[in-house]
């Protein structure tokens, strides 16, 4: 199976058959090309100091384990169970690590980060996840075969992010059709998009962003009193999700246009003058991190002082420097409150496992890999009786009320016809001052449709 060039995985984190007091950190290096049924284990971590102890299972009567109890209360997320014995889990992801169009590793990085948490203290009831990234390389063809990889080393389920491939049905129709569980992260297809095995966690990702950035600018607007004309800036994906466009008419206000762009191209200087030609005073920047400094950096250069939204792609530390002064003033939604920088219990546990992981718990993107992989093992945790795709696609549509990261927002319904087969829980609102993100409190519940703040 393809893999990201360098990125050596989770695997079995636990060496099987050996007691959890026995084990001690190991380091490896596996850059080959085998199907992950075969992925010798690579890498373990301890469990950071402030990881909270894990519940312990009993076996019951003739010897099977009964699920644990799950600790629901913050920075208790990403938790094992057992002595790590059993045998491992196979969970995989599909996600553009690097392509000219952009490169979202960070996602994968939250991910790994949280199943190695789990499997330093127990794995899922005593069975360690062996989790097998795949880069699709923004090619479809790697997406699709990807999948049909999955699906012959029986994946229980594969979790989504920022993977080009998947932009169209086709990638996850193939798992879907192979019975894999496609679970949370950001394929930018349609809302309405629906089959029984597509779950996502973020609110189908990229819409998700845009109902929130479409929430700002109304408040925005309101507050100053004037009318919203907003021109969207977009990498090609306007077409396959006009939902800021949707959104914003819905809302009341003036949609002037939208410009897409080849996110390839080096000259972003002149997109940015048909946005300021357009005469907005508002414009949502969608696209990578390094793009959206070129576009941003651009439109103030050339005199647009008007408002700018930009997605979370582009948050991270490299792009916010790279701004500069330009990115005064930016704002942002984000599907979790601070936890790259804050001192919450769950910032605080993120932070300490994406910093045993050896990653940058800053990176923007990283808490919604981390928090994807968080839910696919609760609903694993849930599991009674043998763990397959069935049973764990039964499991995490019941999910509800997780403390951890959701502050009990998370429930599953399948009624709210803008966002089918989707977790519904609040967006929250930053702004970029003094090169930090603020955060402005919350803006949107997706369950009700309210705009919030």
């Amino acid at each position: 199976m393809q893999r990201f060039s360098g990125r050596s995985g989770v695997r079995t984190a636990l060496a099987l058959l050996v007691p959890l007091s026995l084990m001690v950190a190991a380091c490896g290096d596996d850059d080959g090309d085998s199907a992950p049924a075969t992925t010798a284990a690579s890498q373990t971590t301890a469990a950071p100091a402030t990881t909270a102890a894990p519940a312990t299972t009993a076996p019951a009567e003739g010897g099977e384990t009964e699920p644990a109890v799950r600790p629901n209360e913050p920075g208790s997320a990403c938790v094992g169970s057992g002595d790590g014995s059993g045998e491992p889990i196979l969970i995989g992801s599909i996600q553009t690590e690097e392509s000219p169009a952009g490169a979202f590793g960070e996602i994968t990085d939250g991910a790994e980060a949280c199943f190695e948490a789990i499997n330093a203290t127990g794995g899922i009831n005593g069975r360690p996840i062996e989790f097998d990234p795949c880069n699709d390389s923004a090619d479809p063809v790697e997406g699709e075969s990807c999948a049909r990889n999955y699906i012959d080393a029986g994946a229980i389920a594969v979790l989504g992010g920022i993977c080009f491939s998947c932009f169209s049905a086709p990638v996850v129709d193939v798992l879907g059709a192979g019975g894999v569980p496609y679970v949370g992260g950001l394929p930018v297809l349609p809302p309405e998009y629906e089959q029984e095995n597509f779950l996502a966690i973020t609110n189908a990702g990229g819409s998700a962003s845009l109902y929130a950035n479409a929430a700002y600018i109304m408040q925005a607007a309101a507050a100053k009193g004037v009318q919203a004309d907003v021109v969207e800036v977009n990498a090609n994906v306007g077409a396959i999700n006009p939902t800021l466009e949707n959104r914003i008419k819905l809302l009341g206000g003036n949609y002037v246009t939208r410009i897409d762009f080849d996110p390839a191209s080096a000259d972003l200087a002149s997109v940015a003058q048909q946005a300021i030609d357009a005469n907005p005073n508002f414009v949502s920047v969608q696209t990578d991190g390094p793009n959206t400094v070129k576009i941003v950096t651009s439109l103030r250069s050339q005199g647009y002082e008007g408002d700018i939204v930009i997605l979370g792609t582009a948050a991270d530390p490299a792009s916010i420097e790279g701004m500069g002064d330009a990115s005064e003033g930016l704002y942002v939604a984000s599907f979790f409150e601070n936890l790259g920088t804050g001192d919450s219990p769950d910032a605080v546990k993120f932070q300490a496992d994406m910093n045993a992981a050896g990653f940058d718990p800053r990176k923007a993107l990283a808490a919604t890999g981390y928090a994807a992989a968080f839910v696919t093992a609760e609903a694993l945790f849930k599991v009674e009786g043998d763990i397959t795709a069935d049973s764990f696609r039964e499991q995490v549509l019941k999910l509800e009320g997780i403390e951890p990261l959701f502050k009990g927002n998370l429930s599953y319904e399948n009624a709210t016809a803008d966002f089918v087969r989707t977790f519904y829980f609040i967006a929250y609102g930053n702004v970029i001052q003094g090169g930090e993100l603020v955060s402005t409190g919350e803006v949107f519940n997706f369950y009700t449709g309210e705009a919030l703040g």
